[in-house]
């Protein structure tokens, strides 16, 4: 968290490698982007995840369109920069990464039509601990690039569920088991559901069961990275 006021109160350095940011870049030097090694377009993004949720969850759960930024491992720049937004505290992360992934949408010409954008959401007690949701500050980003509304009470996390991280799969299925339910509010038809990290799709695909029984009738994926085999 100090780490997160440093970088608050004084933005013009690389969160990654301290040094000063030129004219145009943004919390991160344009030499520690070039170490996140982004998939090579949008289809090969798009491949990788349907692929991944279709390895563990089946066809059935495969949704229509889907999205990331960069392959993940557990070390490295990206590593790094995914760890500072989600538990250090520089939530501008989030909006930054979230843009660029809007940007990536947008790729190729107009994606799909969607009626929001609804980021995943994190159980009350989660968000007290964190003080805020990653997902919302990444589709914020993309809201303000794609020009949607951001959907935050249409499905809620009514179960509170220890991290996934080193979970094997069966353990992610069984964790994330009747974690979301339909909110407070009717959910719009088409709907983009966005995350931060997919790993094997637990959450995403539990999440969008939600999303369905709240009226939803298409929910598509986007992440900003997607966990590779290490």
């Amino acid at each position: 968290m100090i780490e997160g006021l440093t970088h608050l109160l004084f933005p013009a350095v690389c969160t990654l490698c301290q040094k000063p940011l030129d004219n145009g870049e943004e919390h991160i030097c344009a030499g520690c982007f070039d170490e996140f090694n982004p998939f090579p377009g949008a289809l090969a993004g798009s491949a990788a995840l349907k692929s991944t949720v279709r390895a563990h969850f089946g066809e059935k759960a495969v949704p229509p369109a889907a999205w990331s930024l960069y392959p993940y491992r557990s070390t490295g720049k990206l590593h790094e920069a995914m760890h500072s937004m989600k538990y250090g505290g520089l939530f501008p992360l989030g909006e930054m990464f979230g843009r660029r992934l809007g940007e990536l949408l947008r790729q190729g010409g107009d994606p799909a039509p969607f009626d929001a954008i609804v980021p995943v959401p994190l159980h009350s007690l989660k968000r007290i601990e964190r003080t805020y949701n990653q997902s919302e500050a990444i589709a914020r980003g993309m809201a303000a690039v794609l020009g949607l509304p951001v959907a935050t009470k249409c499905i809620e996390r009514c179960l509170y569920t220890g991290s996934q991280t080193g979970l094997g799969m069966e353990a992610r299925r069984d964790n994330m088991a009747g974690a979301f339910r339909p909110g407070r509010e009717r959910c719009p038809a088409r709907v983009l559901l966005v995350d931060d990290v997919l790993t094997t799709g637990a959450t995403m695909v539990v999440a969008a069961e939600a999303l369905m029984a709240a009226g939803a009738v298409e929910v598509a994926f986007a992440t900003v990275a997607l966990t590779e085999k290490e």
